[in-house]
């Protein structure tokens, strides 16, 4: 065991005993397919059907007779959501399973078929981490193997899919504390503890690890820790003084489900009006998200799809504003035209905005955070990854995700007119500053 005491130990005394052995997992769930299906594998319902682990009717029955009543009742109330969760979330997955292997014999590729896959693949996601709560539910207070299997298999996949929110860094803590001590839930632990607050718990699993058991980024994660700390906290308070429901909202319908954004209109009015602008002109619509980079972002708002596209205007930078946000993971913050190095160009948003998947420190210093992601980050994770520096030609390219429709559910307050600046003007002063060196068209 690498590590122990994260505070977080099961209430009935008997999970050590109950698990004695690593509890079985198929590994992660499988990933469900964006659009319509593909060539991939067909979902696979391992570790969702409890794998080679099955709960002892008779441990949960004693384990429940022994508790107080009132504790007694949630218990019940939470295992009875669980096995009807579960018997759900196996037909569901059935069902994509059926579509999926209909589309690829060619038996039905119409596009109501396309339309019925997308709809049972989201339904089939929401189960997912539906049961990943309930399982999380169970675990504090009953000795269930199956929860504990599905615990496994889920905190990988979300490991894999850069899925770090409450629940999962409360399951990754779990099993590790019970003496799983596999390298991905220490890793999950960590980014997870980061991106919700539980610095102490990140602490003490960076501390376990050796140097070579770390990836680069929770390298970077470790060395800036204290500043993680304080960036969280600081925009934590902000916060807490803002009045969330005047705040502008943005949704999103992607091909991995829904996701909604709340903006900054009062740190950020400019880009706010900005961006506002291009989702009610249809600018995003049919959007890709050209970029998705593990363990950093979702990047989208770029038409040419190769990095260079925009609106055809450029904002003037206002991460210096009072009051500016921080990033954390969930922040939505405007892009720019990079120089090298972590430098970018000033004053160079115009269409393109990230997503991050964790908390970034030097992202506030140079560029614009301007909103976050409220409800559906779990979608954004999942979006298929595509990073440009990383193009194998000979593995086939399956399409990026994608903005279906974007619309301004919530306008919030009265904007200011966007406040555009010449880019050109900046490029020039760039140079001048030999901070880049622009290449001289051919005559």
């Amino acid at each position: 065991m690498l590590i122990a005491g994260l505070s977080l130990t099961c209430q009935t005394g008997l999970v050590v005993q109950a698990f004695a052995q690593p509890p079985g997992s198929e590994g992660a769930a499988s990933e469900p397919e964006s659009a319509a299906p593909s060539n991939e594998a067909a979902p696979s319902t391992d570790g969702v059907d409890g794998g080679r682990v099955k709960d002892d009717p008779e441990m949960i029955a004693k384990t429940m007779e022994e508790m107080p009543e009132d504790i007694r009742k949630d218990a019940e109330e939470i295992y009875a959501e669980f096995r009807s969760t579960h018997e759900e979330l196996l037909d569901s997955m059935l069902k994509l399973r059926e579509i999926h292997i209909r589309f690829n014999n060619d038996v039905d590729r119409s596009r109501e078929a396309t339309k019925a896959f997308r709809e049972q693949q989201h339904k089939t996601w929401d189960l997912m981490q539906k049961q990943m709560e309930n399982s999380v539910k169970v675990f504090r207070l009953l000795p269930s193997p199956e929860a504990a299997s599905y615990m496994v298999t889920m905190v990988q996949h979300h490991f894999d899919n850069d899925i770090y929110d409450r629940t999962t860094f409360e399951a990754a803590a779990r099993l590790i504390d019970i003496g799983q001590n596999y390298r991905y839930l220490f890793l999950t632990a960590a980014r997870a503890g980061i991106s919700t607050g539980n610095f102490e718990t990140a602490r003490k699993v960076y501390e376990s690890l050796q140097p070579d058991e770390l990836e680069k980024v929770d390298m970077a994660n470790k060395h800036f820790l204290d500043l993680l700390e304080k960036q969280y906290k600081e925009e934590t308070e902000r916060m807490e003084k803002i009045d969330r429901d005047a705040l502008p909202q943005v949704l999103f319908k992607t091909t991995r489900g829904d996701v909604l954004i709340e903006l900054y209109p009062g740190e950020a009015p400019s880009t706010v009006a900005n961006f506002i602008k291009l989702v009610e002109e249809g600018f995003y619509d049919g959007m890709d998200f050209s970029q998705v980079v593990p363990n950093m972002l979702a990047l989208s708002g770029d038409p040419t799809g190769d990095g260079r596209g925009n609106s055809g205007k450029f904002l003037m930078d206002e991460h210096d504003n009072e009051n500016s946000h921080h990033a954390l993971r969930g922040s939505v913050v405007m892009a720019k035209i990079p120089m090298g190095e972590g430098r970018f160009i000033e004053n160079s948003a115009s269409s393109q905005f990230a997503i991050f998947f964790l908390p970034v420190t030097s992202a506030s210093s140079q560029q614009t955070v301007f909103g976050r992601v409220i409800e559906g980050m779990d979608r954004v994770s999942a979006m298929r990854r595509k990073d440009p520096s990383k193009t194998d030609e000979k593995k086939i390219q399956l399409p990026p995700d994608a903005i279906i429709s974007a619309e301004v559910v919530r306008k919030g307050p009265e904007l200011p007119e966007p406040e555009y600046v010449d880019v050109e003007a900046e490029l020039r002063k760039a140079e001048e500053a030999g901070l880049i060196k622009r290449k001289t068209p051919a005559k």
